[in-house]
């Protein structure tokens, strides 16, 4: 049977196990204080599960029917369903036990639920296992009540949230293969039923443009900002342009390039106008609803964007740059600045094991949910990472993505200007080091993350693995850069390959980071989308153990 027809099976087999379960956790007396929530996380897993098979397998509609989501896919939804069937399998043995007894309903009752059936299809279904509950009660059919505990609901509910957050990512690239059910699909029930929200309208806003009355914010901060060398995030406040409303922000500065400076200085506005667009465009697409509210189990297991909200920007031509606010978190930070990755790494004692596990499992489940929104970061490195407590009670921190450059579709060009500053060119890919010669996809983020993955590892930053080359050759040459590309390259596969990084993380890790390092070129944007559940089973699933350490 193909994997289409074996998945419909399966999820129909779950999804009457859950009625059932839902049923029978009903009647329980003893949860507690648990019993609302039990009772509300199997609803949840419910309305999933019900909306999952009407949007993937729908007659009319159903996603994966669309012949452009391939085989590859749909494999991966099978295994995902196949693990929620062995953790219902058990309570389907019970729901079996009077399965039966149906027939002994009298006549007319079953005649009319076999024609809801057919009327009403899911309607149906749950109709017809109530009628079983009710005559399982009456029957008093021995149960294993064993199977219905607090622990057991828990920990059945733990394993539902884990495999239903992988479909839920699975359907976030089916999304970019086939598209949206409907134009409205982003603000639809079904898109909230199955945490599709965010995701979607991110895919949506990817594919359109700012309108024309978005600008720079009106408003001014406070406080003067002054540039903070080797760590351009700063806390600061915001005031609109009333006056009579303030919100605090963390604030990236972004200097002027030197052509947008020039053609400042000439006056030349329409030059001046089109340099700025893409940090317009930025700014627009990083308001996309982002999540929220991140904690440890998010990092060990979750497959989550973890990223501050935009506001905006703000433009200071006097000053030649640009600053665009994010949304602070209610985590308060006690530094006058904000704390980066690479800040941490240079100042700050190593931390535990699963610490280091659960940041890199987090920015890799980031940069998973960037590429599944169709976007591209362009910027990864230790300077671009925030790291914020996990709660006011936590002192644990979590690593926050910024630090974006122009994220926009992978079927959009991309600009060719070189960068010639040496260290940002130190987590670059070969294709763009230096002058790129290549547009941006979604390796190039992959390698830089796996430079971060190594800096992790060893608690080191390119920086100081660099300090010399750094010191003798802050700029790069465009004539140099193939042979100076080399021998960084080289010098960080040794680094993923030395018994230093073994001995810190484990030969796992060290395999984790030598696949970034060497991610396989995707030669469409059907193979960089496919890609992605690679990326996912051999880095993000493959960093969750460490996590839990």
């Amino acid at each position: 049977m193909d994997p289409f027809s074996t998945s419909l099976e399966i999820i129909s087999l779950v999804y009457e196990t859950t009625i059932f379960i839902r049923d029978v956790t009903a009647e329980v007396k003893n949860y507690g204080d648990a019993k609302r929530d039990i009772s509300e996380r199997l609803e949840h897993e419910l309305v999933f599960v019900e909306t999952f098979t009407d949007v993937c397998f729908g007659e009319d509609q159903g996603l994966l029917r669309d012949p452009r989501v391939k085989d590859s896919v749909k494999r991966d939804v099978k295994h995902c369903l196949d693990a929620l069937s062995r953790a219902s399998a058990e309570y389907r043995v019970e729901a079996e036990k009077y399965k039966g007894t149906v027939p002994d309903i009298a006549d007319e009752t079953a005649d009319a639920l076999a024609k809801t059936d057919l009327k009403d299809g899911r309607k149906g279904v749950k109709d017809r296992m109530k009628a079983r509950c009710e005559v399982w009660k009456k029957k008093a059919a021995p149960l294993e009540w064993a199977l219905f505990g607090k622990e057991e609901m828990e920990n059945l509910l733990a394993t539902y949230t884990q495999w239903t957050d992988r479909l839920r990512q699975t359907l976030s690239i089916v999304l970019l293969l086939a598209g949206t059910p409907s134009p409205e699909f982003a603000a639809s029930a079904q898109a909230a039923n199955l945490g599709m929200k965010e995701v979607s309208e991110r895919q949506v806003r990817v594919r359109g443009t700012p309108p024309e009355e978005y600008d720079a914010l009106k408003g001014e901060m406070k406080d003067e900002i002054t540039t903070n060398p080797g760590n351009g995030l700063i806390k600061g406040v915001y005031e609109d342009e009333s006056g009579f409303d303030s919100i605090d922000v963390v604030v990236e500065i972004r200097p002027y390039d030197e052509a947008l400076s020039l053609v400042l200085s000439e006056r030349n506005y329409e030059a001046t106008q089109a340099l700025k667009e893409p940090l317009r465009q930025l700014t627009w697409l990083l308001q996309s609803p982002v999540d929220s509210n991140f904690s440890r189990e998010d990092a060990e297991d979750g497959y989550r964007m973890h990223t501050l909200g935009c506001i905006g920007f703000l433009d200071e031509p006097s000053k030649n740059r640009s600053l665009i606010l994010y949304r602070s978190p209610s985590v308060p930070s006690t530094a006058q600045g904000v704390p980066t990755l690479h800040n941490i790494i240079c100042k700050a004692a190593k931390p535990s094991l699963g610490n280091r596990f659960r940041t890199a499992r987090a920015l890799a489940s980031t940069l998973l949910t960037i590429h599944a929104s169709s976007w591209v970061h362009k910027n990864i490195c230790s300077r671009s990472i925030l790291m914020l407590p996990v709660s006011s009670t936590d002192s644990e921190n979590l690593p926050y993505l910024l630090g974006w450059d122009v994220a926009r579709p992978l079927e959009a060009g991309t600009s060719l200007h070189g960068m010639f500053d040496l260290e940002p060119n130190l987590y670059r890919h070969q294709a763009r080091f230096g002058k790129p010669f290549q547009k941006f996809s979604n390796e190039h983020d992959i390698y830089s993350l796996g430079v971060v993955l190594l800096e992790i590892g060893l608690w080191k930053t390119m920086s100081t693995i660099f300090a010399r080359p750094l010191e003798k050759h802050p700029r790069i040459k465009t004539t140099e850069q193939h042979d100076l590309f080399r021998r960084v390259n080289g010098m960080i596969i040794d680094l993923a390959n030395s018994p230093d990084l073994k001995r810190e993380m484990g030969e796992g890790y060290a395999a984790i980071v030598r696949r970034c390092l060497a991610w396989e070129t995707s030669g469409t944007h059907e193979d960089a989308v496919e890609h992605l559940i690679s990326f996912r089973k051999t880095v993000v699933d493959a960093l969750s153990p460490g996590s839990k350490l």
